[in-house]
C-alpha cells in the first residue's frame, strides 16, 4: 500500500542521516509528515499524534520503566510516550503544531544533546534518548516559571522542535551570554550553561514590566528562541474579555 500524496500545502522535504524522510508543511501553523518504511520508529508525548495511515501502529510505553515514568510524571511532563512504527508497509504519522510557529528538525550525531522545553518537544527518532533535564543551578529549578519544564534528547537521530512565532537562532561564543524573558527560551545546545535570575534593581522590578527573572544562556552552542509567547498572547487577549461590572 502507498503513502497518499501529500496536501496541497507549501512543504520543505527532507531526509536524516539514518535515512527517515519527513515532510514539513504549512507556513502560518506547520505539521511534520514522517514516512515510515517498516520497522522504522518514531515517538512522540502522550497526545502528540495528529494523524497517520492504516499501515501505522501506535504503542504506549513508560519510555525508560517506572523510574522514567515516575520522574517525567513528576516534572510535568506526560507520564507516558507513544511509539508509531510502519508494520503493514510503508506508513506516514503526522504531527501538527499547538500554536502558530515553526516547525525545526535537529539531526543529532551520536552522544549530541539537545535541551529543549517540554512544550517544544514534538517526535523523534526511537534511537533518540529523552531524559528530564535538572539544571544544577538552583535558580533555574525554583524560577523558571510554572511549567518551565526542561527535557534532554541524545542522539543518534532526528528530533522535531516546536517554535512558537518565528524560530530565532544565535549562535554564542565562548563565555557571550543571553539573557532571555525565561518564555521565549525554546531549546539550546547541552554546551550552553543555562540559569535564571533576578532582575537586578528595584525601578526595573517595580516599573520594567519583564517579570521578576530572566534566563541567562551562556556560550558556546546555539540556542533557539520564539519570537511569540502563549503567556504574552494570552495577556493581550484578556484586555478585550469583558468583565462583569462590580455591583
Amino acid at each position: 500500500m502507498s503513502i497518499p500524496d501529500l496536501p496541497n500545502l507549501p512543504e520543505v522535504s527532507g531526509q536524516s542521516k539514518s535515512g527517515l524522510s519527513y515532510h514539513i508543511m504549512g507556513t502560518v501553523q506547520q505539521t511534520v509528515a514522517i514516512n515510515l518504511q517498516p520497522n522504522q520508529v518514531v515517538y512522540s508525548d502522550a497526545g502528540g499524534m495528529s494523524w497517520m495511515t492504516a499501515t501505522v501502529s501506535m504503542n504506549a510505553n513508560t519510555g525508560g520503566g517506572l523510574g522514567g515514568m515516575f520522574k517525567r510524571a513528576l516534572s510535568g511532563a506526560t507520564a507516558f510516550l507513544l511509539d508509531f512504527t510502519a508494520t503493514g508497509g510503508p506508513g506516514q504519522v503526522a504531527f501538527s503544531a499547538d500554536f502558530p510557529g515553526k516547525m525545526l528538525p535537529i539531526d543529532l550525531e551520536a552522544g549530541q544533546s539537545v535541551i529543549m522545553h517540554k512544550h517544544a518537544f514534538t517526535c523523534a527518532e526511537k534511537s533518540v534518548a529523552l531524559d528530564v533535564f535538572f539544571s544544577r543551578k538552583l535558580g533555574s529549578g525554583l524560577f523558571g516559571g510554572e511549567g518551565f519544564i526542561l527535557q534532554k534528547l541524545t542522539g543518534p537521530g532526528i528530533v522535531f522542535a516546536e517554535l512558537d512565532g518565528d524560530a530565532v537562532e544565535y549562535h554564542l561564543q565562548p563565555g557571550q551570554v543571553m539573557q532571555v524573558e525565561p518564555g521565549h527560551v525554546a531549546m539550546f545546545d547541552a554546551s550552553v550553561t543555562f540559569d535564571v535570575q533576578m532582575v537586578k534593581g528595584v525601578k526595573n522590578i517595580l516599573l520594567g514590566g519583564e517579570g521578576l527573572f530572566l534566563a541567562s544562556l551562556k556560550g558556546p552552542g546555539r540556542i533557539w528562541l520564539h519570537s511569540m509567547t502563549v503567556s504574552k498572547i494570552a495577556h493581550r487577549i484578556a484586555e478585550f474579555i469583558p468583565t462583569k461590572s462590580s455591583s
